[in-house]
């Protein structure tokens, strides 16, 4: 019996250096490992080929642990279990039931000692010291990786084939994060300190932006300064005197028919040169996007050709406008150009959790100004567009909104067509868990 204890234990430390291997490998950094590949690391390039071709080795290592659990616990049913059953029979309360108390014992003990030493034990140590696991692993599980192909290839082409029928295929890489998963990993870093705390909000805008489209950034049509192509001399130069753009749409008869965009400086040039200004000749060619194309393109697309494009409907009409600036803000922040400063604050803190806010502020910086969570997601992207949500009409001055979290929305300026500013007061028992969170 001794022979097959000692069978049994090997099966399960075997069990235990796959289970840790597993855990070694995925948690090891790769930088690392890059790191000590190029100082000559023969086991760190071991490693790193685990980690590039992770479906084979996660394969190789499932197919090891239940090789190995399996003929453990075979094992001792049929060698130990028989050599106790004779011993179980002789006590009188067992009798004939011997040899299923033997074989319910062996697999009770097995399977005890294959979680402990063969599971939780070599995983808590390779978790701990993941760098000497894994380098001291690689390079013996690399070359069962290499000889498993042919079962691996054997069992996936299996699976898959129960699997095709459901829509599905057998994939044994690691779970991929979530972004939401991901924030939650970079602001608790940010407020463990292990990174800036500005670091982390930038990392955090960074993954929201995957999220966000063309019609979340864009500044919307009614706010846009456009000059016509066909404006007199005279009121360009007033426009130049007065607005603080570096860009303007040029629009043909109607507003919705943009025809392209001129720059300040070409529009001064052309002004110092011939001393008038015609927008047909310096105009430019606009781009136009649609209001659904995600920033992450955006950004691609701007970065390579125009810092301004155009953002059009379903219908071809123009939606708004958006600049680089925009999406730069997307990642950190409000950008204060010589000439921003000269408009006014969108957002003014008046008080704690009151805020004057123009109709214009995207819902985004309303709620980062007050920590809120109003949603951003709907059929508008500004204050103004979910107040006329919230309210199913135009609200007059004077008027209190209250949206189901209990924040009042308080209109102070307004057209019969516009909510042109108003006054956000946050409940104080909100605004206090708002505050203790950030």
């Amino acid at each position: 019996m001794t022979f097959e204890l000692l069978i049994i234990v090997a099966l399960i430390l075997a069990n235990g250096v796959f289970a840790g291997a597993e855990i070694a490998i995925v948690s090891v950094r790769k930088t690392r490992m890059v790191e000590l590949a190029e100082h000559g690391s023969a086991d760190a390039r071991a490693v790193l080929l685990l980690k590039d071709n992770s479906e084979r080795f996660l394969a190789t290592v499932q197919i090891g642990i239940t090789m190995v659990s399996a003929t453990a616990a075979a094992f001792g049913g049929a060698s130990i279990a028989q050599d106790l059953t004779p011993a179980l029979a002789e006590i009188p309360w067992i009798g004939e039931q011997a040899k299923t108390v033997a074989v319910s014992g062996v697999v009770a003990v097995v399977s005890y000692l294959s979680i402990v030493l063969g599971e939780l034990v070599p995983k808590s140590l390779a978790l701990n010291a993941a760098e000497r696991y894994a380098l001291w692993v690689a390079r013996p599980l690399l070359g069962l990786s290499w000889l498993a192909r042919p079962v691996v290839w054997l069992l996936t082409a299996s699976a898959n084939t129960v699997l095709r029928p459901l829509g599905d295929r057998t994939n044994f890489t690691e779970a991929r994060y979530s972004t939401e998963e991901l924030q939650e990993l970079v602001r608790g870093a940010a407020s463990a300190a292990t990174i800036h705390p500005k670091v982390g909000d930038i990392a955090d805008r960074a993954l929201e932006l995957a999220e966000l489209t063309a019609a979340d950034l864009m500044i919307p049509r009614q706010d846009v300064v456009m000059l016509s192509l066909d404006m007199s001399d005279a009121d360009l130069r007033a426009i130049l005197e007065t607005m603080r753009f570096t860009r303007f749409p040029v629009y043909s008869g109607s507003r919705e028919n943009v025809v392209g965009y001129v720059a300040v400086k070409d529009m001064l040039t052309q002004l110092l040169a011939e001393g008038k200004l015609e927008l047909g000749r310096i105009m430019r060619q606009p781009r136009f996007l649609p209001e659904h194309q995600r920033a992450v393109q955006l950004l691609e697309t701007m970065r390579d050709t125009q810092p301004m494009a155009i953002v059009v409907d379903e219908t071809g009409g123009m939606a708004g406008i958006v600049t680089l600036e925009d999406v730069l803000e997307a990642f950190v922040g409000e950008i204060q150009s010589e000439h921003s400063r000269l408009l006014p604050e969108e957002i003014l803190i008046q008080g704690p959790g009151l805020a004057k806010v123009l109709g214009t502020a995207p819902v985004r910086a309303v709620n980062r100004a007050l920590s809120l969570e109003l949603p951003e997601d709907g059929s508008f992207s500004t204050i103004a567009g979910y107040c006329l949500a919230l309210a199913g009409k135009i609200p007059s001055v004077g008027e209190k909104l209250v949206n189901p979290e209990g924040i009042e929305f308080e209109i102070v300026e307004a057209t019969p067509r516009r909510i042109q500013a108003l006054l956000v007061r946050v409940p104080t028992e909100l605004h206090r868990a708002s505050s203790t969170e950030s």
